[in-house]
């Protein structure tokens, strides 16, 4: 994931502040949101579209459809719209913090 570095964690923060369990973004949005360069915005789409193909382990959303928007001019650029929901997790499968195990020493 460091190919996404922060973007989980800024697309968690933004459904935290819109107590969403289940929305549609788009990349626009968020990076009107987060102040994000353009670069950034290509970074965070690419991040949703693959969401779209398959979860990561330890986020909790997944990206069920990728809608294209229409523009109001057929020289508008295109513009997709991502449906970010919650995935549920079975008890066995959420995250859990791990303990070292204590190693004894042996002289």
């Amino acid at each position: 994931m460091r190919k996404y570095h922060g973007i989980p964690e800024m697309l968690e923060a933004y459904m935290e502040e819109n107590a969403a369990d289940e929305r549609w973004i788009t990349a626009h949005e968020l990076r009107n949101r987060f102040g994000l360069t353009r670069y950034q915005s290509n970074t965070v789409s690419a991040f949703l579209r693959r969401l779209k193909l398959g979860p990561f382990s330890q986020f909790p959303f997944i990206v069920v459809k990728i809608a294209l928007e229409e523009g109001e001019k057929p020289s508008d650029p295109k513009k997709y719209r991502y449906l970010l929901k919650l995935r549920k997790c079975p008890p066995d499968r959420q995250r859990r913090t791990m303990l070292p195990e204590k190693t004894s020493v042996s002289a």
